[in-house]
């Protein structure tokens, strides 16, 4: 059996979400959805504080990869902090299978995601702000998360 992924949040180092992106397939603009929606973003903001206290404790760890960051009813928040700050958030279900496994192909889908991320803020014809603040908009950018979430997702 597969983890379902929920959610995946790419955060600035203050906070601030530059991109957010749900997993959960419900139909329309429901008031379920909109409820997930705010839910994972919850979540998101506190795993940052999570990171927070990972970080001050591990100062010299050279490893983006923070690992399992908190669980909450029936969902697992790992995270992954860049070298500029910026942090990763996946939320994801409890995982049935050994977790050994599933960190690890966690952590190759955050390397891939960081590879991807960094293509796209070193495109010198990709300009992440907008009037809304910096949000990533990229349809390419959806694209390799919609196929890491898929090879990951299994």
């Amino acid at each position: 059996m597969s983890t379902k992924f929920h959610c995946l949040a790419i955060l600035n180092r203050q906070g601030n979400p530059l991109y957010m992106r749900t997993f959960d397939s419900l139909d329309g603009e429901t008031a379920a959805q909109q409820d997930q929606c705010v839910k994972y973003h919850y979540v998101a903001h506190t795993s940052c504080d999570v990171i927070e206290e990972r970080l001050s404790q591990a100062k010299t760890s050279s490893d983006l990869f923070v690992g399992l960051l908190q669980t909450i009813g029936d969902m697992a928040v790992y995270g992954y902090v860049l070298s500029t700050g910026n942090r990763f958030v996946l939320v994801t279900s409890v995982p049935a299978e050994s977790s050994a496994v599933r960190i690890a192909e966690i952590k190759t889908l955050f390397q891939q995601l960081h590879a991807a991320f960094v293509s796209l803020v070193c495109n010198p014809f990709y300009d992440m702000a907008d009037d809304a603040g910096q949000i990533i908009g990229s349809p390419k950018f959806d694209g390799i998360v919609d196929e890491l979430i898929r090879t990951y997702g299994k």
